[in-house]
């Protein structure tokens, strides 16, 4: 179910660490034509991205964001070849790191965000959220094909002597060492 989506820009750069240490949350859009990977990976980006995060420290003193993100895209079915729009929405927790070895320490319920420098780049990190959620391949949800336009190769293909039993020849030699 779509958020009915506020209207306020989330900006591209933020100060996680303060953002953090207060304990924001922000809620806002992402506007759908500053996301190219994601639009190069679709049809169509059918609106901009609702986007909420929650800014804290775990009970380890973690730098954590959790978020959840919605998002409308269009892509082509793969049984039809026709458009399909898709709805996904999608929920994460980053733990936010300067370092790899910060990074290994993280619980794995955590995904690690690299920030480099003094401000974070929120659209490429939700971006990258976004195309992890992409499902692997598109389809409409009833039949868009008819099942009898589906086939494996050649209906005649099959012959009597591959639907013979797998073990006669195991019968045989079983047969052959008795004679013995």
């Amino acid at each position: 179910m779509l958020m009915s989506p506020p209207k306020i820009e989330l900006p591209r750069y933020i100060d996680a660490p303060k953002l953090i240490q207060r304990e924001q949350q922000l809620v806002g859009i992402v506007p759908r034509n500053s996301l190219s990977r994601l639009t190069s990976s679709v049809e169509s980006v059918l609106d901009d991205i609702w986007v909420e995060l929650s800014f804290a420290r775990d009970l380890e003193r973690n730098r954590v964001v959790r978020g959840r993100l919605q998002f409308q895209v269009r892509r082509i079915c793969q049984r039809c070849l026709l458009p399909v729009d898709q709805k996904l929405e999608a929920e994460f927790a980053w733990g936010l790191v300067w370092t790899e070895a910060q990074s290994s320490n993280l619980p794995k319920a955590l995904d690690p965000v690299m920030q480099e420098g003094d401000a974070l780049n929120l659209y490429q990190v939700l971006e990258d959220e976004t195309l992890l959620n992409l499902p692997a391949m598109a389809y409409h949800l009833e039949a868009c094909v008819d099942r009898d336009k589906f086939s494996s190769g050649d209906d005649g293909a099959c012959t009597s002597e591959s639907q013979q039993n797998p073990f006669r020849v195991l019968e045989q030699l079983k047969a052959s060492s008795n004679k013995l």
